[in-house]
């Protein structure tokens, strides 16, 4: 084959591949959304043949990948607080940003391994777990573990949970820990729950002991004006995506 046809060839598969990239949506979603967001990407059609993509980790990972330049078009996060942070560092498109999802704060057991706690019992959660161990995200930056740091602290439990305490690096890794009966009980989102068998829901944390579980949604900075994104930021909003949502537990943050 000759230099120049060869050369003609790398160049149209290089033109193709920069095209398959661009018609590619990448969207970065908090862990606990990952069960919901797979069987809405499995239901989207996209208008002219796109391809979406999720990477789930960490809402705070997550919104450092961004900052640091990752290839993302749309944001989910599991808080407000690294919503906030990506958005004074103008890394989120003007006027995108919603509260998409609301949840609940859960304490669960594995189910092999009942764990009789009551909030307002005689008994603390320290002394109810044993030489057992309480598994929570990381409260320096995982929401779930923020949260359940603060629940804790409200309800007067976390100085008896010194030594007890493992954190993961998301609140999936938490959930997993306590499926498998790794840990003696595990703080996580209501929704959590919904994925696995292996776990007991203990109880419902009130919602005055720690701050509000919002979910805000949002399109990347200079990713707004591309069609695909901003059908696949619709569909997250629309009815048959929200249908979804509920089904995994998740409250409905624009019903409020």
């Amino acid at each position: 084959m000759r230099l120049s046809v060869v050369l003609s060839v790398v160049v149209l598969f290089l033109g193709l591949a920069q095209i398959a990239r661009a018609d590619t949506v990448n969207i970065y979603a908090a862990a606990s959304t990952s069960d919901a967001i797979d069987d809405i990407l499995a239901a989207y059609r996209p208008p002219s043949g796109s391809q979406v993509v999720a990477t789930y980790a960490a809402s705070s990972t997550l919104a450092r990948q961004i900052d640091a330049g990752a290839p993302a078009d749309i944001y989910l996060s599991a808080n407000e607080l690294w919503m906030d942070d990506l958005e004074s560092r103008e890394r989120i498109a003007a006027g995108s940003r919603i509260s998409l999802l609301t949840n609940e704060l859960v304490l669960v057991a594995p189910r092999m391994l009942p764990l009789p706690y009551e909030i307002e019992g005689e008994v603390s959660l320290g002394e109810t777990l044993g030489d057992r161990r309480l598994a929570m995200g990381d409260p320096e930056a995982v929401p779930a573990g923020i949260y359940g740091r603060e629940a804790l602290v409200n309800l007067g439990e976390w100085d008896g949970l010194e030594g007890k305490l493992v954190f993961g690096e998301s609140v999936r890794t938490a959930l997993n820990w306590a499926a498998r009966a790794e840990v003696g009980a595990a703080i996580v989102y209501r929704s959590d729950t919904y994925s696995t068998q292996s776990v007991s829901r203990v109880l419902t944390f009130p919602v005055s002991s720690h701050s509000p579980i919002r979910y805000p949604l949002a399109i990347v900075e200079g990713r707004d004006e591309n069609t695909e994104v901003l059908a696949f930021y619709a569909f997250l909003q629309g009815p048959q995506a929200r249908e979804i949502f509920a089904a995994y537990g998740f409250g409905l943050a624009r019903d409020e």
